[in-house]
């Protein structure tokens, strides 16, 4: 009787277990093996991440790959198991999971899970006290409410948890409530319902004042020269962004090899106003560099720098260079003067270039002058005139000799959430150029050119890139090849030789009074750093927006997130010339 009772035991257990639903294994070599299944009727639909946590977590996967596991280590871990998986599992608000254990043979371990529903928050009780009660603070109060990130209904996990806590401090922190902390944190949970209880509680202390700003570690400039690089006011709310803007404001210089900001919040004056203590490491005042490479729109180059960052001691930046390209030659000077007392950069250029490209032959004598205000970086302004003298020699024609003298007037933007390697974000650069006196120019024009960048997420691991670029030239018919567009490169039309794109003159490729480009990119991360390429580039440059006709480029790529920004090798394929061409990107093009 004993004897059959076991039998039908047995046959329902193996029934029940044949029922289970076939989840994973893990093998890593010939001696020990486990194997999951989950016991629920309607298992979730995505488990990638439960398995993932116990193929990595769990104590007996991390012995197998121990060459001195013996068998009684192994039975040891076997029993040890089921109350792992249920530990683990509830970080991932599944509490009171069971768990059957057979082993079919003695290296073979079967673990059969049953998943309770993953639980909920049924109830958010969370409370903000302090001085940010007070009327005048009950904007950021009611943003940091709004802020919460875990409501009711929504799945609980630990991780959701602490990113919750962690998101609605920083939310004070970043505010003028530096000193916001934590009081009170529970998540009680009802194993029999699954639902949770949420009870948090924090002190937003009190509202903190910009007090005074100290330079410390000034050795080769005055503090006079670089007081006014200090953005923030006495007084004014305290704002954690705030510093990091004061922080770029003097990195921008290039004058610092590393700045640090610290706003002594810890010991708050009588008014309750925090000092900010900046401490900056100066770079050597001058400096020689050399530098050797190729790219594939101008060839191999050589680079010659000299930088004086103290310029007549008086914080000038000179910044002078020798570039030898083959399809490319120049020679640049470029001055910057410190930040005014009311925020403006400026600047002195000057430049001898010379390029060799689609049968024309262009030496442009440049010296302009440019005055930036702003937040580099963010939001950016500028204006400025310049003066060009240009020598054009065109295949099967005679030279010529073209002048123009210009104001421009520039906006740049930019929203990204990573600035060398943005996945999220857009960039804006737009452009416009007048050549206003007859006097001073062959004739009066206006250059008019905008170039707007993409970044989105589609999914975790695959990432859109877009750009257009539209440029057009208005006026005179008589404009410097400076001031004309062409098309076709890296960063422009992918598939066709650097500024092939343009107008067929004699036996050259000139500029048009006409531009409009465009891309379509799509990114696939095949890991953290190494990922595929699939694009599609447009674009053509014309005389007319009647004689636009669009050239297109196809390709594939490889991508790097490298130390110093995003690295990409292409295979484009034109379908104008019906030739591959190889391209290289370094970084974002801003």
């Amino acid at each position: 009787m004993l004897t059959l009772l076991a039998l039908v035991l047995l046959a329902q257990t193996a029934t029940g277990h044949a029922q289970d639903t076939p989840w994973f294994e893990v093998k890593p070599g010939n001696s020990y093996q486990t194997r999951f299944s989950l016991a629920n009727d309607t298992p979730p639909e995505d488990t990638s991440a439960l398995r993932e946590l116990l193929q990595k977590h769990l104590t007996i996967h991390e012995a197998m790959q121990n060459p001195r596991m013996n068998d009684s280590e192994w039975r040891r871990l076997v029993q040890k198991t089921p109350q792992e998986i249920a530990d683990l599992l509830a970080t991932e608000g599944y509490f009171k999971t069971k768990t059957a254990t057979v082993q079919p043979s003695v290296n073979l371990a079967e673990f059969h899970i049953s998943l309770p529903p993953q639980a909920k928050v049924s109830q958010v009780n969370v409370a903000i006290t302090g001085e940010i009660q007070q009327p005048s603070h009950l904007t950021t109060l009611e943003a940091a409410q709004k802020s919460w990130p875990l409501p009711v209904n929504s799945t609980f996990t630990q991780q959701a948890w602490t990113t919750a806590k962690r998101e609605l401090l920083a939310t004070l922190l970043r505010a003028e409530f530096p000193n916001a902390k934590i009081t009170t944190s529970q998540a009680m949970v009802n194993p029999q319902t699954q639902e949770v209880l949420i009870t948090l509680a924090m002190d937003s202390g009190p509202a903190v004042r910009i007090g005074e700003v100290h330079i410390h570690g000034l050795q080769h400039y005055k503090e006079s020269l670089i007081r006014p690089l200090n953005t923030l006011k006495t007084g004014a709310p305290y704002r954690q962004a705030d510093l990091l803007t004061l922080q770029n404001s003097f990195m921008a210089t290039g004058k610092f090899r590393s700045v640090d900001v610290v706003a002594k919040t810890e010991t708050l004056n009588t008014d309750h106003s925090a000092d900010i203590d900046v401490t900056v490491h100066e770079m050597e005042q001058n400096t020689v560099r050399v530098g050797v490479g190729a790219s594939t729109n101008t060839g191999a180059r050589i680079v010659f720098n000299y930088t004086d960052r103290n310029l007549f001691d008086r914080g000038l930046l000179w910044d002078s260079s020798l570039r030898l390209e083959q399809r490319l030659q120049a020679v640049t000077s470029n001055i910057t003067f410190l930040t005014d007392d009311k925020g403006n950069r400026d600047s002195i250029q000057n430049s001898v270039t010379r390029t060799d490209l689609e049968g024309q032959i262009t030496t442009a004598v440049q010296n302009g002058v440019r005055r930036y205000w702003g937040q580099p970086g963010i939001f950016e302004q500028y204006i400025g005139a310049n003066l060009l003298y240009e020598f054009l020699t065109v295949d099967g024609e005679s030279s010529q000799f073209n002048k123009a003298a210009t104001l421009a007037y520039g906006l740049n933007m930019r929203k990204l959430d990573h600035p060398l390697a943005p996945t999220k974000g857009w960039i804006l650069n737009t452009q416009f150029q007048l050549a206003p006196l007859d006097k001073l120019s062959d004739g009066r024009f206006l250059q008019s050119q905008a170039r707007l960048q993409g970044f989105y997420p589609l999914t975790q691991s695959t990432q859109w890139l877009g750009r257009i670029e539209v440029g057009t030239v208005t006026g005179a018919r008589s404009v410097p090849a400076t001031y004309l567009f062409r098309a076709g490169g890296d960063q422009s039309v992918r598939g066709y030789a650097f500024q092939s794109l343009g107008v067929q003159e004699a036996d050259a490729i000139v500029g048009g009074r006409v531009l409009l480009t465009g891309s379509s990119e799509i990114v696939q991360w095949l890991t953290s750093s190494w990922g595929a390429a699939m694009f599609v580039d447009f674009g053509h440059a014309a005389n007319s927006w009647k004689d636009y006709d669009p050239a297109f480029g196809y390709g594939l790529g490889v991508r790097w997130r490298s130390p110093i920004g995003p690295v990409g090798v292409d295979i484009a394929y034109g379908e104008e010339t019906k030739e591959y061409r190889l391209h290289f990107n370094l970084g974002v093009n801003f």
